[in-house]
Order: C-alpha cells, then structure tokens, then sequence
C-alpha cells in the first residue's frame, strides 16, 4: 500500500530505519589500545549512597569488544545505520543481513542506554 502523500520518485526515510544516521551522546569514553572503554555515571542515589559506605566510586567502566568498538569507532554522524552494516560486512567477512541484525539490536541497546541518538537522513 503507497502512501498518497509520496511520489514514485521519493523514499520514505522516515520510516526507514536503516537510512538513520547514529550519533554518540556520551562524551565520557576513552580509547585504550584497540578497545573502547566507556565510563558510565550512575545518577541512583540509592547506588551513589551504597557505593559511598564500601569507599568505591559511582562510576562503572563497560569495555567494548573488538567488534562494538569498531561499531562505535564508525559512528560519526555522517553514516547511516546501513552504511555501518555494509563496513562491518566487508570487515568480519559475514553476510549483509546478518549484520544488520546484529547492528540494529547493538544499537538499540545503545539508545536505551542513552549513549547514542538517531537523527534522519536528508536526502
């Protein structure tokens, strides 16, 4: 079914989720060696409180593997989520979709974590 308001001519990049572009939020990461390390913040004061009776700081550090680092490593606000799967691809030598799929569940989690946002493509 054609949306009405489209033309033959134009893509629906609204909709399409491969043609969003994956932007890092969380400035608060280093690169140690070939790894990303990101240095997360807790803002739970119950965890704050908790972790300040056992003299430990709040902060966790979640290391990346090769394969998210290098996932975040091409994530500079110009590719798009499908241009990332098609690196990736050519990379580890697997099969496009298969990429997809892992890309697209790694980076939802990222945006639920609050470290990465979408922005649409302009075409």
């Amino acid at each position: 079914m054609k949306n009405k308001n489209m033309s033959n001519n134009t893509i629906d990049t609204k909709h399409n989720f491969l043609l969003f572009i994956p932007e890092i939020k969380h400035n608060d990461w280093k690169n140690e060696g070939e790894k990303i390390v990101l240095c997360l913040k807790t803002s739970d004061p119950i965890k704050n409180f908790l972790a300040w009776m056992v003299n430990k700081k709040s902060i966790t550090y979640l290391n990346l593997d090769e394969r998210c680092t290098t996932v975040w490593k091409f994530i500079d606000g110009k590719k798009t989520v499908y241009d990332i799967a098609k690196l990736m691809a050519n990379r580890y030598k697997n099969d496009i979709n298969n990429e997809l799929y892992r890309l697209i569940t790694y980076l939802k989690y990222l945006s639920k974590q609050g470290l990465i946002k979408f922005k649409e493509y302009k075409t």
